[in-house]
């Protein structure tokens, strides 16, 4: 939240400005070159997650992960139980294995 003197007027207009710039990274390159190198976001970001221990790593990913976290053990079991059948067909599932 800024400062209650600015008109909401001039922060409506420069939200919309962001989101063109945002939009247009090819029509405003001298821009997003400039806040790429000024915020140095990639090597801030990549020395910060090398500090973190696994457990907050952990933690810092499961809620990206954590909505779709029921369909990749859906189909890792499904994959799993074709996998396994597979093998079975085969022969590699020892020498009294049947389909």
């Amino acid at each position: 939240q800024l400062p209650w003197p600015i008109p909401e007027n001039v922060l409506r207009a420069a939200m919309e400005a962001i989101r063109t710039v945002a939009a247009n990274p090819e029509k405003y390159e001298h821009i997003h070159e400039y806040v790429t190198g000024a915020l140095d976001i990639e090597d801030t970001l990549s020395s910060r997650l090398k500090k973190l221990n696994p457990k907050s790593f952990e933690d810092l990913l499961h809620p990206v992960f954590q909505e779709d976290e029921i369909i990749l053990i859906v189909v890792g079991g499904v994959l799993g139980a074709i996998a396994g059948l597979l093998q079975t067909k085969i022969g590699w599932g020892g020498p009294n294995a049947r389909f």
